[in-house]
């Protein structure tokens, strides 16, 4: 069964399964989150279903680390949108400026 493991220059140093790009978020969004079964989406990753719990168990064991990460990428993509409204409605705002000008 492969380690779960953390590499910066892979998937952004998200805990992964050793030897593949497989997130332990990328199964528990499955798993837990969309409730699939859990023997189609090993096949599908190309797993072992120990290699799935084991990721699963990792993510149970740390899951309030993962809480934390998600609401933060939450709060961040939510800033994000703000910052692009408010950045959009500064530019029509001088494009309907520089058409005022113009007539």
């Amino acid at each position: 069964m492969p380690s779960i493991v953390r590499d910066k220059a892979i998937r952004s140093s998200e805990p992964r399964l050793e030897g593949t790009r497989i997130t332990v978020r990328d199964l528990k969004r499955r798993v837990i989150d969309a409730e699939e079964d859990p023997h189609v989406v090993a096949g599908e990753y190309g797993i072992s279903m120990g290699d799935l719990f084991g990721a699963l168990a990792h993510y149970s064991e740390h899951r309030d680390a993962f809480e934390d990460d998600e609401r933060e990428a939450e709060r961040m993509r939510r800033d994000g949108g703000r910052q692009t409204r408010k950045l959009v409605d500064e530019l029509r705002g001088e494009n309907a400026g520089s058409t005022e000008d113009a007539a």
